[in-house]
């Protein structure tokens, strides 16, 4: 039996491991469910300020991982959402490569109509890219896509708990403004997503640097360039060139009629169910790294200098290091298998119990509160 979290939780194995937190699957006694939780360290009033905030964000929605229930333990606090059993789409392109023209459709349909909801709320997530798009394991089937982790989603009507010159997201999926600190707005979600687009149908990985991506080349095919078109609109360094919301990108990219392409004879695109064909810690993506925070007058320097992928976190680095390359292979195909080099186990990472005892855990715990009120205070 693994660790037990505040009498309640059972910790199965650990999913994703990050700079700030730990995914994992666990057993809920109370239900009898299995679930996925994620598990932050209450490091300053901040990193607690946007676990509070992070569970808070519940979108009723299809296409949204919403949080169930939380609680605290020592110097550490968890809450629960559904476990989603097909990876995410960092998941699916490290498997089959770019990927067909109807399936980035589907996608990107869903995505959006999940961004409509969460923009509805008046919420702008900031944190949009591949391993934070979750699949159900639809097999060969339609997919089904839930957009997650909202810990760094902002309200546009509460205060921020940055100040303007830092900046926060992860490196090649930020707009522009965000790396010189600018409010946040619902277009930067859209942004992000036509990179994300992008590289579904490329394959490749865009650049950290900030910036209008290179478009690839049209190639006589309707739907082809009419999709590399309008990912082009979305990813305009001018905000106010790209669709003016989720709404206006979705009925664009609907006139498209991507999904009614047929699929081809030699597709193998299929979003198997990753927690019965194989050990959770063998996961090559991340779907709940973290982002990085930075200062946005060393933003330039520290995008050259910084060891994190696009996924957000170094230790997907190590991992995605070896896998074989996706360049050069036909949409939808899966390349040669490759051992995947396994997370810490979940015993080893079960053992690190918190040195605080309960009563300094208190103490921190109003510290914090403290902190965060100054914090607030003073934007």
């Amino acid at each position: 039996m693994g660790e037990v979290f505040a009498g309640r939780y059972e910790l199965l194995d650990p999913v994703a491991v990050g700079g700030m937190g730990t995914v994992w699957r666990i057993h809920d006694r109370a239900d009898e469910q299995v679930k996925a939780a994620k598990i932050l360290r209450q490091s300053d009033a901040a990193t607690l300020l946007r676990f509070v905030r992070e569970q808070s964000m519940r979108i009723d929605h299809p296409h949204v991982v919403t949080p169930q229930s939380w609680a605290g333990m020592d110097d550490r606090v968890l809450f629960t959402m559904p476990l989603v059993r097909g990876g995410s789409v960092a998941t699916l392109m490290s498997e089959y490569g770019a990927l067909p023209v109807r399936w980035i459709g589907m996608l990107l349909d869903q995505a959006l109509q999940a961004l409509e909801a969460v923009h509805a709320a008046g919420i702008v997530h900031r944190d949009i890219k591949p391993a934070n798009l979750l699949l159900e394991p639809t097999r060969r089937g339609v997919p089904h896509l839930r957009v997650t982790d909202f810990g760094i989603a902002v309200p546009l009507d509460e205060p921020r708990m940055t100040h303007a010159s830092m900046v926060i997201g992860s490196p090649g999926y930020m707009a522009p403004e965000q790396w010189h600190g600018a409010d946040p707005d619902p277009r930067q979600d859209l942004y992000a997503l036509g990179l994300v687009g992008l590289e579904m149908l490329t394959g490749q990985r865009p650049p950290a640097n900030a910036g209008e991506p290179t478009l690839p080349e049209l190639t006589g095919d309707a739907a082809h360039d009419g999709l590399v078109e309008l990912l082009g609109r979305a990813t305009r360094e001018e905000v106010t060139a790209r669709p003016a919301s989720a709404s206006q990108l979705r009925q664009e990219l609907a006139a498209l009629r991507l999904t009614a392409i047929p699929p081809a004879p030699d597709e193998e695109v299929s979003v198997r169910d990753h927690f019965e064909d194989g050990p959770v810690a063998q996961f090559p993506t991340q779907p709940f790294s973290m982002p990085t925070v930075t200062s946005a007058s060393s933003a330039a320097s520290s995008t050259a200098q910084t060891t994190l992928t696009p996924n957000g976190d170094a230790a997907t680095a190590a991992v995605d290091a070896s896998w074989p390359s996706q360049r050069n292979r036909p949409s939808g195909t899966r390349p040669e298998t490759a051992a995947r080099p396994a997370l810490p186990g979940a015993e080893a990472i079960a053992r690190r119990r918190s040195p605080l005892p309960g009563v300094l855990l208190i103490a921190f715990g109003l510290a914090c509160l403290v902190a965060a009120v100054l914090v607030l205070l003073s934007i």
